[in-house]
């Protein structure tokens, strides 16, 4: 490479390069020049402009690639994204499962950086006025964001904005639709994304789902579902993603691709899911991933566990049936869907119910609640849903559980290629009041890959594992530049000793950040710095953008 005569912003010397490409780890020395890698070699007598680190016994990989988030709904209100950047993560991919215009948070609380372009995000709603799709990477631009965030359109969200909550759409719903995605291709979203166990997208047909990828497709956007059923149905959900893919040769990603235990489903329905995409793949030529969580515990919709019936006449009809004895009943006696083991009365796995409009239940354990209540484990449920007075509300609670075996986590998640690692949360500020959590995975997730599975266990190597959040989602996602530490590739960093990384939450107190990243880099300026948070803004809004 020659001798290197500039005189970098920063320098990383004596680490442990982990490139992020699955290549062995290597010790080099490391050179930024402003957003950009300018260096790896031999920066001996070079001197750096603004930082030098001594990364002696440390690894230096590239930053983590979450490839499914919910951090659309949470940006506005915990810009910094303190939760993921200390545990390395440097690029969300949000805008998962359907949804992209929702949020947890009252629009007066929204960051006020981001003051001065409305979108749908902060517009009431429900009807929205054309580009206020697009807007939403402009408002996200000018807020800025502790790390990089690349954004699908969700088609529940679209489904509501039009006014379709029936099966089929009428042709102008349908025409309108399809001007809306069209909107967030030319505005640079990365991709279209469904929740077909979740309302409406429930209630759809696949030959709208087709129709409407077709739109995306022709901006080589990425298709990503939430797909109509993890249970019973889960092979035929798996076919009905793969015929999307088939019908338009978009990239595609099956969220979450899992098979809970206990669930009424016999536990190879996973293996044979698995199968299915490697086949297309390997066969068909078919560029499927999917991606899961590192925890044997998870989160989902609660909305999903309610029937269909319940709510086809609007929430405020909902809310009625629920409140009279008899409806409650027929829907106690219909909750047999999502979380099936919930309906086979394994409630004691319901860790927790999270109402937006209730912070209190949100970090209370679920059973805490059950016991204080005397009430039956269903009926609190139902009630924490019917406080909920709008149908967004019940939307967007979400619930966490006890739902995988660890062993299955490991010959699946963990050692398969065709699995990416997503963290499925949101970003979260302890400093605010604003939006706080309890749910735990919000503050461990990513920790859990490199603690557990390459730390602990040995079952993945951290080459691998790096890969896993490097190159593989950098390259389906189409996030140019992105993804491993090569010379020219934006300065996307981290430095640790992986013996030091410790997670700080628990279920008991859950609202501890993970520490032990000594510097964590995003677009080489430091959101982590000697241990501590920077709450800096320098992460980008990557557009996907036709050429």
């Amino acid at each position: 490479m020659g001798i290197y005569k500039r005189e970098p912003d920063i320098i990383i010397r004596n680490g442990c390069i982990v490139d992020g490409t699955g290549k062995m780890p290597y010790y080099a020395d490391l050179a930024i020049m402003g957003d950009k890698i300018d260096y790896i070699g031999d920066l001996k007598g070079v001197k750096a402009k603004k930082m030098d680190i001594d990364a002696h016994h440390k690894y230096v990989t590239n930053g983590f690639i979450d490839s499914h988030s919910h951090a659309d709904q949470t940006i506005w209100s915990a810009p910094e994204a303190k939760n993921v950047v200390a545990q390395g993560v440097t690029t969300e991919i949000v805008g998962n499962c359907g949804f992209s215009m929702r949020t947890s948070v009252p629009a007066e609380r929204f960051d006020k950086a981001g003051d001065g372009i409305d979108c749908v995000y902060n517009l009431p709603g429900p009807r929205y006025p054309k580009g206020s799709m697009a807007a939403t990477l402009d408002r996200a631009e000018k807020q800025g964001c502790g790390v990089n965030t690349a954004w699908h359109c969700g088609h529940n969200d679209i489904r509501m904005m039009v006014g379709c909550m029936q099966p089929v759409p009428t042709k102008e719903q349908m025409d309108e639709m399809k001007e809306w995605i069209r909107e967030c291709m030319e505005a640079g979203y990365i991709g279209f994304s469904t929740g077909l166990e979740f309302v409406p997208g429930i209630v759809s047909r696949p030959e709208e789902v087709e129709e409407l990828a077709k739109v995306a497709a022709e901006y080589d956007a990425n298709y990503s579902t939430h797909m109509r059923d993890e249970g019973t149905y889960i092979l035929e959900a798996v076919n009905e993603f793969l015929n999307v893919i088939r019908k338009t040769g978009m990239r595609g990603t099956v969220s979450h691709l899992n098979v809970k235990y206990d669930n009424g489903v016999p536990n190879d329905y996973l293996q044979k899911g698995m199968d299915m995409l490697k086949q297309a793949r390997d066969v068909e030529h078919l560029n499927v991933y999917c991606d899961m969580l590192p925890t044997t515990f998870a989160t989902g919709g609660a909305m999903a566990m309610l029937p269909p019936w319940l709510y086809a006449e609007g929430w405020d009809k909902a809310r009625e049936i629920l409140a009279d004895p008899a409806g409650r009943e027929k829907v106690k006696a219909d909750l047999n869907r999502y979380w099936r083991f919930l309906a086979a009365g394994q409630w004691d796995r319901l860790l927790y119910v999270m109402p937006p409009y209730d912070a209190d239940i949100a970090i209370t354990p679920f059973m805490d609640i059950v016991k204080k209540s005397g009430k039956e484990p269903a009926d609190v449920f139902l009630d924490i849903m019917m406080g909920n007075e709008t149908i967004e509300g019940a939307n967007a609670t979400g619930m966490t559980g006890t739902v995988f075996f660890e062993q299955q986590l490991i010959d699946s998640v963990v050692k398969d290629p065709i699995y990416m690692w997503q963290m499925d949360v949101g970003f979260i500020d302890l400093e605010k009041p604003v939006g706080r959590c309890g749910m735990r995975q919000t503050y461990m997730s990513m920790s859990q890959f490199i603690i557990r599975y390459v730390r602990e266990l040995g079952a993945i190597s951290i080459q691998e594992a790096c890969m896993k959040l490097g190159q593989i989602p950098a390259q389906h996602f189409m996030l140019e530049g992105r993804g491993t530490l090569e010379v020219g590739k934006y300065a996307d960093i981290n430095v640790f000793d992986i013996n030091e990384l410790r997670i700080n939450s628990t279920f008991e107190d859950p609202m501890h950040y993970s520490t032990g990243m000594d510097y964590v880099f995003v677009n080489g300026v430091a959101a982590v710095e000697k241990g501590q948070l920077t709450g800096t803004r320098s992460g980008k809004v990557l557009r996907h953008l036709p050429r």
